[in-house]
């Protein structure tokens, strides 16, 4: 006898000219979840979230060598710390190409400070205004709100090593160097800056601390220690050259081959990401451009296991069955789950297990739900993959499309496919959900043994869907864009091309009130009046050729 379902939620749809419209029941079910209003990320070959999900669509392995002009800075600094080695030997991994550009004038630093700082800190300051500007929460609306900010990063080993690197110079440290190179003012950095006054913190569960960090900000939500919060996670591989010691899960190759047969491993990669969060009705009543709901989240520890870093099959079932529970969702209209999928022959085939005895609480159906892990794209973000992993899903979500598992050609062998309630999903695909909302989970799990799993929902249902496409009944609008330089103000024109290349309704009104009153007013400005939207497409493209 399978557990009750934990909704009946075809009873609380209704038809509507075709279209399925919310009924007040299950408007009063969302009382606790939490909204994605705002993302920023840079990650590898690619410096935002369109690029990202273009290589993931593709199944891009954006593993390669690493990048001949952070290759020749750190040459350098050997060389001129008297260690230059002609032996050296670069990690192949997927990278970002510059992690040492940094407009400090903007972050109202000074050059020494901002030269002495930590390249983590500086990144993860860039990426969290990015996803607040995002947001439509730029210029003062955040400024002096509470709102909290939680950061998934290795602290103590990360800092260690950037402070180990800088000690080889005896020029580098000094009074002004000191905060720039704490991992606990990466968070309380942005808390400075903006004034915030919710809890700001790192967060170290090693490879789950990213998802926990989104799991911690939604609970801080809830609890009422914050209104907002940002929640993010950064790795960068400083130094990556290859060592003697070994963590005893890499690839053999770099690649990482996720439940494919010929898996020996993971890769690394690196990446920096920030989501601004709110609760859904209030980003509702607000009108915030929403992204994707979280239903619900949960965290749990392996405790004893065959090893203190080796995963527990009971854990990793418990934990995403608590999310369930506290999404108060029926397990059947999960159709998508981003797994850890780190590609070792031990974890993979225990993961499997660990969803299919979850689901098996609920169902007996079959291979109704795909699964994949964007760390077949772009190694293993550790800190970080978490939140990658649940951008993936976001982006997933709001194209209506099931991206394809990069690297995979045959299944493991040592994992029976054909009796779980899951399958591979090797290809590009639309994602159909029937009548039922399009739902998925995303698992992080740390090599500390603390798991984290969250459920996400599409946003359309919680849409007016005929208002959203009223997009030409309104009067002449009037669109601001400012800066504070010229050639920022031209890639701020070209980001509104890209924009309205890629989408053929655009709610004009909406664009220009978040331009206006969603951004700081600075220097260099451009103001264009606008009779609708075929003027805005006119006037935009006109703009951005001037580059």
């Amino acid at each position: 006898m399978k557990n009750k379902l934990l909704l009946n939620e075809l009873d609380l749809f209704e038809e509507n000219n075709d279209n399925i419209r919310i009924s007040s029941e299950v408007k009063n079910h969302n009382i606790n979840d939490i909204a994605i209003i705002g993302i920023g990320a840079k990650l590898p070959l690619a410096d935002n979230i369109d690029e990202f999900w273009e290589n993931i669509i593709k199944g891009k392995d954006c593993i390669r060598e690493f990048p001949d002009t952070r290759k020749r800075d750190i040459d350098n600094f050997f060389a001129h710390i008297g260690q230059s080695d002609e032996n050296i030997q670069y990690i192949n991994g997927a990278y970002l190409d510059e992690i040492d550009k940094f407009d400090y004038e903007f972050f109202r630093l000074t050059p020494i400070e901002a030269r002495l700082m930590d390249p983590n800190q500086r990144l993860f300051l860039q990426t969290a205004w990015e996803a607040i500007e995002d947001s439509g929460y730029g210029g003062k609306k955040i400024i002096g709100t509470n709102t909290g900010v939680y950061v998934g990063y290795i602290g103590a080993v990360e800092e260690y090593k950037y402070k180990q690197l800088c000690s080889d110079d005896s020029n580098s440290f000094n009074a002004a160097s000191v905060p720039g190179n704490l991992s606990s003012i990466i968070p309380s950095r942005i808390s400075y800056l903006l004034d915030l006054k919710g809890p700001s913190m790192i967060v170290d569960t090693s490879c789950s601390s990213s998802l926990l960090a989104v799991h911690l900000a939604c609970q801080g939500i809830k609890n009422g220690d914050c209104d907002m919060a940002i929640a993010g996670g950064i790795r960068l591989n400083l130094v990556p050259i290859v060592k003697k010691e070994k963590l005893g899960m890499e690839s053999s190759d770099g690649k990482t081959r996720s439940f494919d047969d010929r898996s020996d491993g993971t890769g690394i990669g690196e990446g920096v990401i920030a989501i601004l969060l709110k609760p859904l009705h209030k980003a509702l009543e607000d009108k915030d451009n929403i992204y994707a709901v979280i239903k619900g989240s949960s965290i749990n520890q392996d405790g004893t296991s065959i090893g203190i870093t080796a995963p527990n099959v009971d854990a990793q079932a418990d934990v995403i069955v608590k999310a369930w529970n506290e999404a108060n969702i029926d397990p059947e209209t999960i159709s998508y789950i981003e797994t850890h999928g780190t590609g070792t022959k031990l974890g993979d085939p225990i993961e499997i297990e660990g969803i299919n005895k979850a689901f098996s609480r609920y169902t007996d159906k079959k291979q109704f739900c795909a699964i994949g892990s964007v760390k077949a794209n772009i190694g293993h973000l550790y800190q970080a993959a978490g939140i990658v992993g649940l951008l993936k899903v976001v982006l997933a979500l709001k194209n209506k499309q099931i991206p394809p598992l990069a690297n995979f050609c045959f299944p493991n062998r040592k994992i029976n496919f054909e009796q779980t309630p899951v399958y591979i999903n090797d290809r590009l695909t639309n994602w159909e959900c029937d009548k039922l909302p399009r739902r998925a989970g995303v698992s992080s799990f740390g090599f500390s043994g603390t798991n984290c799993h969250v459920v996400l929902e599409e946003a359309d249902r919680y849409y007016d869907c005929e208002s959203l496409n009223d997009c030409d009944n309104f009067s002449s609008q009037v669109l601001t864009l400012s800066a504070k330089s010229e050639a920022a103000l031209m890639r701020l024109v070209q980001l509104h091309r890209n924009y309205i290349k890629k989408n053929d309704r655009v709610n004009l009104q909406n664009i220009c009130y978040t331009a206006n009153t969603g951004r700081g007013h600075y220097n260099y400005r451009l103001i264009l009046k606008l009779k609708d939207v075929n003027d805005y497409r006119n006037k935009i493209e006109k703009y951005a050729n001037m580059v």
